[in-house]
C-alpha cells in the first residue's frame, strides 16, 4: 500500500512539473513577444523572414542583423496590424540608417513603410532593428518582413541561426 501511494505521489509530482514547465510560451521574453510566420531561402543568395511582434507599453524589441559585409543589401517592410504608437529605428554602428516615429493617423489608416539599405559599415558592425512602443497603448502588433543575404544571421530574441 505504501509503495502504491509513493508511486502515485511521484507520478503526480512528475505530471505537475511537466505541465507547469511546458505551459509557457517559449517565444516570449521580457521586452515583447514574437511569432515567426514564414521563412524561406530565395534563390541562392537571399533569405526572408516574416514575423509578427507584440509590443507592450513602454516596451522594445531589438533584432540584430549580423555578418553583413559592405555592399550587402537589406530590404524589408512593416505594417501595424493594431495600434499606432510603435516606432522603428535601424542603427548601424553609431549611425541611424532609418527611422520612423510613432504617428497619430486617422482612424482606419494603416501605418506602414518599406526600408532598404546597403551596408557601408565594416564587417562585424551589427545592424539593429529597434522597435519601440513609447506610449501606454496595449496590444500593439507589427508585421515585419526582412530580406537579407544568406551569409548573414539574425540574432536577438528571434535567434534564427
Amino acid at each position: 500500500m505504501a509503495k502504491k501511494m509513493f508511486l502515485l505521489g511521484m507520478v503526480t509530482v512528475l505530471l505537475l512539473t511537466a505541465s507547469i514547465g511546458c505551459s509557457g510560451n517559449s517565444k516570449t521574453n521580457p521586452v515583447g513577444k514574437y511569432e515567426i510566420l514564414r521563412s524561406a531561402v530565395l534563390g541562392s543568395t537571399w533569405q526572408m523572414y516574416q514575423f509578427r511582434l507584440k509590443l507592450d507599453p513602454n516596451g522594445e524589441f531589438d533584432i540584430d542583423l549580423l555578418d553583413l559585409v559592405p555592399g550587402d543589401k537589406v530590404d524589408g517592410y512593416f505594417y501595424m496590424e493594431s495600434g499606432n504608437t510603435a516606432a522603428l529605428e535601424i542603427i548601424a554602428g553609431s549611425s541611424t540608417v532609418y527611422k520612423i516615429e510613432s504617428v497619430n493617423t486617422p482612424a482606419g489608416s494603416t501605418i506602414s513603410d518599406r526600408f532598404y539599405f546597403t551596408v557601408s559599415q565594416p564587417f562585424g558592425a551589427a545592424h539593429v532593428l529597434k522597435f519601440t512602443n513609447s506610449g501606454t497603448e496595449k496590444n500593439i502588433t507589427v508585421f515585419v518582413e526582412i530580406i537579407y543575404p544568406v551569409t548573414a544571421k539574425i540574432r536577438g530574441p528571434l535567434d534564427i541561426k
